[in-house]
């Protein structure tokens, strides 16, 4: 068996003191709460194995705590998109492999020789390695599925609540890191039926997994630390007055809307939220997006970026700001990016903001 050692001891000592950041980490969130328990979890993932290892190696080696990964990957993504608070009293349905396998190995009572499992012979320990295997295999791949699915559906949703596109709110990382655990534990199940069949075993298969779970564990405990709570739950209002926002019709609430825009230009903050604007005009976030869909046929994502087009038009065409970048534009005007000010200016001038610009020039010149 090759030394992973070291791979143990990393993952332990990275996983532990992610967990203790992610815990000091200000302005937690559910999600960040959930993503503690795991990485502890995952720090006694690496600590069984390396006892396992070394000094208890009587202890079973079968796949036990991984399979909460996926649980917990789902309901972390879950948490992170959710709008409303999730309960996670359900959790305990979804652990339920992990339970029957802890149950197994409490039986069990003694460790699975790699080298005694034959493929074709079919003994008890060949039957339990497989078993362990593609159960935890067909669980991941269950979860890693329904995991993407949120992110994709909560990027479908994007353009209601932000004004701004970036790695953190799209959960690009998640999915990275999703890929990631699942491709260890791919390469160690075909790894295990290649040496399975051949009655090979140069190394433990699971080894590859945890090599896999400790890159895991370095990505999500990164991105995790950064990654923003996306949404706030706000509780509706208890009591309504007749001067109440809600009784102020869509011309008033669209009045009150643009002249705050006009006057206060909250779209130069480059990461705005529909959130934010509803705080500032004491309405919910629903009023506004209400608003916007059906009165105006925009989201909250092109309302805003219109308006922050039209201040980068008057700088493009304002001598004093000459001397300025482009991208000292962009980010003045609330852009969060020269990709996306190009894009959106094109989109709706059909021309890059350089080209606009010398075209305003052009014009200026033949007009004197």
């Amino acid at each position: 068996m090759t030394n992973v050692f070291p791979i143990y001891h990393i993952g332990l000592i990275q996983a532990w003191f992610a967990a203790l950041l992610v815990y000091r980490k200000p302005n937690k969130g559910a999600a960040d709460k959930l993503l503690v328990v795991w990485l502890v979890i995952i720090g006694f993932e690496m600590l069984y194995s390396l006892l396992n290892a070394t000094y208890f190696t009587w202890l079973p080696d079968l796949i036990i705590i991984p399979f909460s990964y996926g649980p917990f990957l789902y309901f972390y993504t879950k948490l992170l998109i959710s709008k409303k608070p999730v309960k996670l009293n359900k959790i305990h349905l979804h652990l339920i492999p992990a339970y029957l396998f802890m149950v197994i190995a409490i039986v069990w009572i003694k460790p699975i020789d790699i080298d005694a499992v034959d493929f074709f012979g079919k003994g008890v320990i060949t039957w339990l390695a497989v078993f362990n295997f593609t159960l935890f295999l067909a669980i991941m791949l269950y979860y890693w599925r329904a995991s993407l699915l949120l992110i994709r559906k909560h990027n479908r949703t994007l353009g209601d609540h932000f004004s701004y596109r970036s790695e953190a709110i799209m959960l690009n990382w998640l999915k990275s890191s999703a890929f990631w655990i699942l491709g260890g534990f791919l390469a160690s199940a075909l790894t295990f039926i290649f040496f399975s069949t051949q009655n090979i075993f140069p190394f433990n298969p699971i080894e590859l997994f945890h090599l896999g779970l400790l890159v895991f564990t370095f990505s999500i405990s990164y991105y995790g630390i950064h990654q923003p709570v996306l949404y706030q739950y706000q509780k509706p209002k208890q009591i309504a007055t007749p001067d109440d926002t809600h009784f102020k019709t869509p011309q008033k609430l669209g009045d009150l809307l643009y002249e705050h825009m006009v006057k206060n230009k909250p779209y130069l903050n480059n990461e705005l939220t529909i959130q934010d604007l509803a705080e500032q005009l004491k309405l919910s976030a629903q009023e506004i997006s209400t608003y916007l869909n059906k009165e105006l046929g925009v989201n909250f994502f092109n309302y805003i970026n219109s308006f922050r087009i039209e201040e980068a038009k008057q700088r493009l065409t304002n001598p004093t700001y000459d001397n300025e970048t482009l991208l000292g534009i962009a980010y003045d005007s609330g852009f969060n990016s020269k990709t996306s000010f190009n894009t959106l200016f094109k989109k709706e001038t059909g021309m890059t903001p350089s080209e606009y610009k010398k075209a305003f020039r052009s014009s200026t010149k033949k007009n004197t």
